[in-house]
């Protein structure tokens, strides 16, 4: 027998700091959902993932801050208890024992610039949950949370269509857009994506509403909103979030067509009839919604074809050849991830560690498909990504949350009677399904993971309006003690304070660091951009990437300062955050090969050889943190070349050749130089012309070549290169030289 939902009794209680507590909570709750996904901050560096988490803790601060004030006026901590706490506070230990034997402990906390995805961040979206399941009191409530995302993804859509019109409000950096691709207000076409196929089951949910109730007008708004979000999904081109989509329809539209089969046959006079009549019985009762359903396709398949062709495109291309597909986007990363779990099978390298660790496991293919130094953030597969930096262990406890959570909507859904909280269910559930289909190619970013737990807080609250909810009670003191509850307040108030304000120093700090990068790259005054990182440095001493910024501006202003003692000072400035930036994140091969590089730099200006021993060794270092970086092999030939230690060179060049073959055309030129300087022709030719086969634009390392066959009196073949740079390009430095040349060759 089914169960109707029962409303959750609160005992009426007219202090009016419970009530002010109870609505402000509610409101602000509403408010996270409407704003994180549309908020972000120009002033910052990283202008769309760390405003967001700041807001989000901010708000979270202040969400707790209330909840504490509401239970401390009624003198007992009382916590509504649903089948997710237990997984969720599983997830939290997890986190917090992975930060700590982390490769990078203070990484993992704060989580690695630009993801943001450490213990900090995860432990927020998991407050949130908490504190969202002690504010949802009835169904309204739930109404007006996802209306508010609605608006806010209402918002987004139409940022992102004025943006493929070209119009858009804020000049973005040319490097950090991709062409062709909407992001509107989420920074990646990605995250776009997976946040719209996260709103449109709920659309869908409320139109279908809008059909039941003849709400016409309604109706029309909510089909133009689909449509308006099906273009906008189009225009992110990202097929994780497209095959999100697909499941989560597939899955709505399932159970559309299964209750429609099943109400159908429940009518007394089609007991007993074929199929063949069955079937017609159906398509004649429910013709309106057939015909709406093919209406829907037809105009989808009309704007996959127009809007969206690109998109379809790339998509039908990746469908043709997933195989091809997956290594060109995903396997090489994927591969390298499951390197990482077999070496770090138990609690894995440290939350969000993957960017660190990522370089000593990626092979070739790698770079050659997503360029050279660079690293993955991510393991783009979020199961493969916790189980690399959170272990088998981290990985069981999130297998837990979905299993717990499929089990939260699933055991109360038939004993719902009310149609619209029903469809809401389905349709949040639908929203699980998308998120984690476009999860096994992407990642979890503050916008979707705040709607996700949120969307969670709902299901558990619809759970307990079933089966009745249960709170978990700490008896304080007695509510009449005025003094004790309003000195515990107090207390309240200046910890949620506390941490919204250590949450906006984070975010300022990143302006600092901002103006910085912009004083030095741009302006040039790496005088001013020091003061700005010292800022950036001194407002979060643990962020790893300031460090490095600043010891990167005080390397830079040493190149430019003429006082030798100033700039030894500055040298050593340098080195101390360098150092800084190792000891924060030891697995990082960039921060020593920084060392590696200001070493060199000290060698040359001091000409001590023991400087030259340690740039080496930073080197040696950085390359075994990432074997098939390119860089740091090129640095250590040039080292070794500045210091004439030609057969080092050699054995270092061979494994460049392996990695990077760019680099190794300018590694192959100066040991060219240098065999040429010694009257080695036919090993400077070797060098010059493998530069030439690696970069056949490298004209400088052609015209030596020319330079040295002219040298062994081998005018044809020096002629023939020389007359070959003149055609590749005729305003060549050299220019006159090469004519000069030619002319006495040919005499």
């Amino acid at each position: 027998m089914q169960q109707k939902i029962k409303k959750i009794k609160e005992p009426i209680v007219e202090n009016a700091v419970i009530k002010w507590s109870d609505n402000l909570g509610f409101y602000l709750l509403v408010f996270i959902i409407f704003i994180i996904p549309l908020y972000f901050n120009i002033k910052a560096y990283d202008q769309f993932e760390l405003p967001k988490l700041t807001l989000l803790r901010i708000l979270t601060s202040i969400l707790f801050g209330i909840w504490a004030i509401r239970e401390l006026e009624k003198g007992t901590i009382s916590f509504v208890k649903t089948p997710l706490d237990i997984p969720l506070l599983l997830w939290i230990v997890i986190n917090i024992v992975c930060t700590i034997f982390s490769i990078a402990p203070h990484l993992s906390f704060r989580g690695e610039y630009e993801n943001f995805a450490g213990s900090l961040s995860n432990i927020n979206y998991v407050i949130l949950y908490f504190l969202a399941v002690q504010f949802l009191k009835n169904t309204k409530q739930i109404q007006i949370l996802l209306i508010a995302l609605m608006i806010s993804g209402f918002l987004i859509c139409l940022y992102s269509v004025a943006q493929f019109f070209g119009y858009d409000f804020i000049k973005w950096n040319e490097e950090s857009v991709i062409k062709g691709r909407y992001f509107a207000s989420m920074g990646n076409p990605n995250f776009l994506g997976a946040l719209l196929i996260m709103i449109i089951p709920v659309v869908i949910s409320y139109f279908v509403m809008a059909i039941k109730n003849r709400k016409n007008s309604l109706i029309f708004v909510l089909f133009a909103f689909f449509i308006l979000l099906y273009i906008a999904l189009f225009g992110t081109q990202s097929r994780g979030p497209f095959l999100g989509f697909v499941f989560s329809f597939l899955f709505m539209l399932s159970y559309g067509i299964y209750k429609l089969y099943k109400n159908l046959l429940r009518s007394s006079e089609l007991q007993h009839v074929s199929f063949n009549s069955l079937l017609f019985a159906l398509i004649k009762k429910y013709r309106i919604w057939i015909i709406l359903f093919f209406v829907l396709m037809g105009i989808a398949i009309f704007l996959s074809l127009t809007i969206g062709k690109n998109a379809t495109k790339r998509i039908t291309e990746s469908i043709a050849d997933i195989k091809g597909s997956l290594s060109q986007s995903r396997l090489h990363i994927w591969i390298p991830a499951l390197k990482i779990i077999k070496d770090y099978p138990i609690l894995g390298t440290g939350v969000d560690t993957f960017k660190a660790i990522f370089p000593k496991y990626e092979g070739l293919d790698f770079a050659y498909i997503d360029g050279t130094n660079v690293s993955s953030r991510t393991a783009h597969n979020e199961l493969l990504n916790i189980a690399a930096t959170m272990g088998l262990i981290g990985l069981a406890i999130y297998l837990l949350i979905i299993f717990v959570f499929i089990k939260l909507f699933y055991k109360p859904f038939a004993a719902i009677n009310n149609f619209e909280i029903k469809l809401i269910s389905l349709s949040l559930f639908a929203s699980f399904i998308a998120y984690f289909v476009q999860n096994i190619f992407s990642f979890g970013v503050a916008a979707i993971n705040t709607t996700l737990y949120l969307f969670m807080a709902i299901q558990a609250f619809i759970y307990n309006s079933i089966y009745g909810e249960k709170k978990l009670n700490f008896a304080l003191y007695p509510s009449s003690e005025k003094s004790t509850k309003f000195i515990f307040q107090i207390i309240a108030v200046i910890i949620s304070s506390f941490f919204a304000y250590k949450a906006y120093i984070l975010l300022s700090a990143d302006y600092s660091y901002n103006k910085g990068k912009i004083l030095g790259n741009v302006y040039g005054r790496w005088d001013l951009a020091i003061k700005e990182h010292i800022k950036s440095v001194e407002k979060v001493p643990l962020e790893v990437k300031y460090h490095v910024y600043l010891g990167l501006a005080y390397e830079q202003m040493a190149l430019r300062v003429d006082d030798r003692a100033k700039q030894i000072d500055l040298i050593n400035l340098a080195i101390k955050e360098y150092k800084k930036g190792i000891e924060l994140n030891p697995a990082n091969s960039y921060y020593w090969g920084n060392l590696g590089r200001i070493y060199s730099l000290f060698a040359r200006i001091e000409n001590n050889p023991e400087y030259y021993q340690q740039s080496i060794y930073y080197y040696t270092e950085a390359i075994k943190k990432a074997p098939v970086t390119g860089l740091f092999y090129h640095n250590l030939i040039e080292l070794y070349v500045r210091n004439n230690m030609i057969n080092e060179a050699l054995q270092v060049f061979s494994k460049l050749e392996f990695c990077d073959k760019k680099l190794a055309a300018n590694a192959a030129f100066l040991l060219g130089n240098v065999f040429f300087t010694g009257k080695d022709f036919a090993r400077a030719i070797e060098f010059y012309q493998k530069a030439v086969t690696y970069v056949p634009d490298f004209l400088q390392a052609q015209f030596n070549l020319a330079v040295t066959y002219a040298t062994l009196n081998d005018k044809n073949t020096a002629l023939t290169l020389l007359q070959d740079i003149l055609i590749k390009k005729p305003d060549f430095d050299k220019a006159d030289e090469i004519n000069k040349m030619i002319k006495q060759l040919k005499r």
